[in-house]
């Protein structure tokens, strides 16, 4: 089935908060054009422009994202004080930002995230981002930058912030400063045709990839593959396996994390948050016993890293990835699944 009309992209909170340090840097309210991380560009519009401030609403174009619509506030003011303890400093050619969430930015409080725990809900992409596009901007010296989200303690309600350990607010987030609708039925019809155009062109195998970091994973890892054979399917993976086996194609490569393998192991056939939660306590399921670990009191793939030596964890996903290739090939047929396992840096676990 043909997507009815084509799908809008968004920008993350991260593009937000960085397109609204900008406009306070210059003064001025016209929409700024933002360095994206992996390349390309990103012009997102002002809200409102104060002194020193700036404010751009969030919008995740056709994805429902929950914080879309929300007000992204954003000070910039030369700073010459001690950071605070859950602030970060960033440095870029001759630029050195003091980073700090304000009210309704999140806090962690729990280890297995990007950032460590007391600090704010602040990702490492969306801080390079800051400091990258207002050092390209000509800002130097030494600046506060101050995040704020009206209403963002209520908003973090929604999604899942509080059972991953982030507390008070919102994230901070993008890897890649776009959003992109994943979540939505039009998404998911998009892949199946994308899987018959290269079964079509007798592509001998397709790459499914769950987001940005495992898509360039996956890209570096086997440089041989076509552009059009990378597919990002996000969380629509028995829609993708199973497309891939009616279209007949020979083999699939699928690139994903651990909580996705996990989700995957258990059979969730859509593994976002709305649909599938992570519960640990079902690694007994698959014969996993790990004494003196209450795995009723952990809500990711990260935090079970942190709670077990390295040996161990890495046995833990071995035996997940054998059950999610289980799980996936019998949805498969005929048609040849390899998961390529990855952390979240990127570098390839199995």
């Amino acid at each position: 089935m043909k997507p009815s009309h084509p799908l809008r992209n968004g920008y993350t909170t991260g593009s937000a908060a960085t397109a609204a340090a900008v406009a306070a840097f210059r003064r001025q309210s016209d929409p700024v054009t933002l360095q994206l991380p992996g390349g390309g560009k990103l012009t997102v519009p002002i809200f409102r422009i104060g002194p020193g401030q700036a404010v751009v609403i969030k919008d995740g174009g056709d994805d429902p994202d929950v914080t879309t619509g929300s007000e992204i506030h954003v000070s910039l003011h030369p700073y010459d004080g001690p950071p605070e303890p859950a602030d970060y400093v960033e440095q870029e050619a001759g630029l050195e930002l003091v980073i700090r969430g304000g009210d309704g930015v999140g806090r962690v409080t729990r280890p297995g995230l990007a950032v460590a725990i007391g600090k704010t809900a602040i990702n490492p992409v969306p801080r390079r981002m800051l400091r990258q596009n207002l050092a390209a901007a000509g800002c130097s010296g030494r600046y506060l930058v101050t995040i704020t989200i009206p209403g963002g303690r209520e908003v973090a309600a929604r999604p899942m912030n509080p059972t991953l350990g982030i507390v008070d607010g919102i994230s901070i987030l993008g890897h890649s400063g776009i959003v992109r609708p994943y979540s939505h039925a039009a998404y998911a019809a998009t892949i199946v045709l994308q899987l018959r155009s290269c079964a079509a062109a007798g592509e001998p195998v397709a790459a499914l990839a769950t987001g940005n970091r495992s898509a360039m994973a996956i890209a570096r890892d086997f440089p041989q593959l076509p552009e059009t054979s990378l597919i990002r399917i996000a969380d629509f993976i028995h829609v993708a396996v199973t497309a891939a086996r009616t279209a007949n194609l020979p083999r699939l490569l699928l690139g994903c994390m651990p909580g996705k393998l996990f989700k995957y192991a258990c059979g969730e056939k859509n593994t976002h948050a709305r649909y599938s939660r992570i519960a640990l306590s079902r690694l007994r399921d698959f014969g996993l016993t790990l004494p003196g670990i209450a795995l009723e009191n952990l809500s990711s793939m990260g935090e079970l890293a942190a709670a077990l030596s390295r040996e161990t964890y890495m046995a833990v996903l071995d035996r997940v990835y054998e059950q999610a290739q289980h799980v996936l090939q019998a949805w498969a047929g005929n048609t040849t699944v390899q998961i390529i396992l990855y952390d979240e840096a990127g570098r390839r676990l199995k």
